[in-house]
Order: C-alpha cells, then sequence, then structure tokens
C-alpha cells in the first residue's frame, strides 16, 4: 500500500510542479546506488525532486542545497509516513507522521521530535491530544 500511496504522491506532485517552474529536471545517480530526480542547482538537489534510497527509503518535496527543506513526504523502508515541513534535513514546523502500525500523530515537530502541540491517535483508541516534548506527551 505504501508503494502505491508514494506512486500516486509522486505522480502528483511531479506533475503539479513539472508546470510550476522552467528548471529542468535532471537525474543524480549517487555511487551508493540512490537516485535523485528533480530540480538541480550547482550540481546538488535544489527545488522540487524525489530522492529513492537504496534502502527503499524515498522522499518527494523540495529541496534546498542537497537537504529536504520545505514541504515534502517522506516514506521509510518501513513503511512510516512523514508528510509535513522540514528545515536541512530535519522534521520541523508542522506535520503528520503515521506508523506502520496504524498509529498516527499530527501537529507541531522540532528537530524530527513531536514537540509543542498535537495530538496522537493509537490504533486501540486511545487518543493525546495536547503538548509534546522530546517524542513525550506532557500536559493535556
Amino acid at each position: 500500500m505504501a508503494r502505491i500511496l508514494l506512486f500516486f504522491l509522486s505522480s502528483t506532485l511531479l506533475v503539479s510542479f513539472s508546470g510550476y517552474s522552467q528548471k529542468t529536471i535532471e537525474t543524480i545517480n549517487y555511487a551508493g546506488g540512490d537516485v535523485y530526480e528533480g530540480q538541480i542547482e550547482n550540481g546538488m538537489p535544489n527545488g522540487t525532486g524525489k530522492m529513492t534510497w537504496i534502502s527503499g527509503s524515498s522522499y518527494i518535496g523540495s529541496w534546498r542545497n542537497n537537504f529536504q527543506n520545505g514541504h515534502g513526504i517522506m516514506i521509510w523502508e518501513t513503511g512510516d509516513v512523514y508528510d509535513g515541513d522540514w528545515v536541512m534535513g530535519v522534521q520541523n514546523g508542522v506535520g503528520k507522521m503515521t506508523w506502520k502500525s496504524g498509529d498516527y500523530y499530527e501537529g507541531k515537530f522540532k528537530d524530527g521530535l513531536l514537540e509543542g502541540k498535537g495530538t496522537m491517535w493509537f490504533e486501540n483508541g486511545i487518543i493525546q491530544k495536547g503538548k509534546w516534548k522530546a517524542n513525550q506527551f506532557v500536559v493535556k
């Protein structure tokens, strides 16, 4: 299912961004087997593009100087998905993290951690809404 979702999102984002910019879509094939397809500036990902890692993880969205930066969607090889804001390769801002287990969180992130106001929905029906600090629920 994650692969179908990724294909759909990839197709949708690349189509929507293709008419947005005059920059050419290029490909970088890294020595380790990772592949980047998208806008390139100064020999590195800059603009909109998709990175597929040899591990099976992928990211599609905005890039700045070789880092995820802006809005993007990361799908890890485990099936976990993050859709939200990135700053220099780290989840920062507002986003939604969905784990393979079915649990998901919507809210703020800081330095890749649940931080600030947010809500966690657990597959078993429990909902925690309030403030988070370093991935820990601290107050309603």
